[in-house]
């Protein structure tokens, strides 16, 4: 009688729509995809940074046939660029309006995912992208240093 009592109320699930969904904590998180499935994700806070969309059209270069998740609780005006960007790359997007979507600044609200497990380490544009500002601020240094030990040595 027990799993005649089990398979009813699966079908129950079913019919209703009830069905558990397997990690709701992380599909929040990534706008209802798993994080396996995620090559590139940009939070709220950074919506507005034009590297992040030249991080996003590379990223369209290398896989075409992903697509781009928005989250539809954010405002248009910082959506928009990416929803334009998508039709003129021809790249499928999808908009979550769903009340459970964050829009904090350390929520995401663009994610670029295939349909299946791509298994990347580093999916924030900041991380898998980095600035080359560190050989900027490093040849400045030397040039600090050289300056002030010309003037040490005028002094000699």
């Amino acid at each position: 009688m027990s799993s005649n009592d089990n398979v009813k109320g699966r079908l129950d699930q079913s019919v209703s729509g009830t069905s558990p969904k397997i990690n709701p904590d992380e599909q929040r998180k990534y706008l209802g995809t798993f994080r396996e499935r995620v090559s590139l994700g940009i939070k709220v806070k950074d919506l507005s940074d034009k590297y992040a969309i030249k991080c996003l059209v590379n990223e369209f270069q290398k896989n075409s046939d992903y697509q781009i998740i928005l989250n539809g609780n954010i405002g248009h005006d910082l959506l928009s660029p990416f929803i334009k960007l998508a039709s003129q790359n021809n790249i499928k997007f999808t908009v979550k309006n769903d009340s459970f979507y964050k829009d904090g600044a350390d929520d995401y609200g663009v994610i670029y995912a295939n349909k299946s497990a791509i298994n990347i380490d580093k999916i924030d544009y900041k991380e898998k992208y980095p600035k080359k500002q560190a050989n900027v601020n490093s040849k400045e240094t030397k040039d600090k240093k050289g300056f002030l030990s010309k003037l040490l040595n005028i002094f000699k």
